[in-house]
């Protein structure tokens, strides 16, 4: 059933905003959509819940209250859901789905969100953990739900990010990080990368905090995550123009001589000049 909402202009001053959220509130962005709001009004209405007591939950929205807030408002643009309509889960579900089609998350804030949103989803669809059980009516029109909501094998879920794989494996990376990893990775350039961010995951803890200690450093010890994190361990960093050396003689014994001739007559003067340097000419 879909769940009953209502479009009402609401006290600004009731509305709570989340004390903690899975996107970071910048500042800057706040500052600009506050401006753009003064000129354009605000275009799309946030998302609450009205408590019990009269106040109002915001579960989409808070850049634009905050926005709303610096242009000292009295009142704002609301669908309103009266919480005894909504569960917990569908409405955690909700304020996910939202900014998940939006793109509004880093690559480590879109691992929490999708984290966050399987075990949202299981624990409002229980027969669709490891497959579940699906002879029943009542499971099979969950099941059906869910194929609604989500469509999680469909190309355009595939696209977007939302297929069961790609949910699977951002899982995978937000279990395989720990808890001071992801609190020393938030702000950083190194949030923004989900490879980056898969090759910490692959790790223990340990390594995951001496790659950070390099990558973080003032000035930088190492260039790259996969670096820091072979450092980390004791390796010698893979060297780009070894491998590239690597992949030329052997793609050099498979040409032909004529592909060879060419290749000499290409390069020939800097080739006479290192076999002088060597003393072959």
């Amino acid at each position: 059933m879909t769940t009953p909402y209502e479009y009402r202009t609401i006290p600004l001053h009731l509305v709570d905003i989340p004390k903690r959220t899975i996107r970071a509130q910048r500042p800057e962005e706040i500052e600009v959509l506050a401006k753009d709001i003064a000129v354009n009004g605000l275009l799309v209405p946030i998302i609450v819940v009205e408590l019990e007591d009269g106040r109002f939950a915001v579960d989409d929205g808070v850049k634009r209250t905050l926005a709303k807030r610096l242009n000292k408002a009295d009142e704002i643009d609301a669908r309103v859901t009266r919480v005894a309509w909504l569960q917990p889960e569908a409405r955690q579900i909700r304020g996910l789905m939202a900014n998940l089609n939006r793109g509004d998350y880093t690559a480590l804030e879109r691992c929490e969100a999708l984290h966050t949103l399987k075990h949202a989803y299981e624990a409002l669809y229980p027969e669709t953990r490891n497959g579940g059980d699906r002879k029943s009516q009542a499971a099979k029109n969950k099941a059906k739900n869910q194929n609604e909501i989500f469509a999680f094998r469909s190309e355009a879920a595939e696209a977007i990010g939302l297929s069961v794989r790609s949910i699977e494996f951002a899982v995978s990376i937000w279990n395989g990080l720990a808890l001071v990893t992801k609190d020393r990775l938030r702000g950083t350039w190194i949030e923004k990368k989900q490879s980056d961010l898969k090759a910490l995951s692959e790790v223990d803890g340990a390594i995951q905090n001496a790659a950070l200690d390099l990558l973080l450093a003032d000035p930088p010890e190492a260039a790259s995550v996969v670096e820091a994190i072979a450092l980390a361990k004791g390796e010698k960093p893979d060297d780009p123009g070894e491998k590239v050396y690597a992949s030329f003689t052997d793609r050099w014994s498979r040409f032909e001589i004529r592909q060879k001739r060419s290749f000499v007559a290409a390069f020939k003067v800097e080739l006479i000049g290192i076999l002088k340097e060597q003393g072959d000419l």
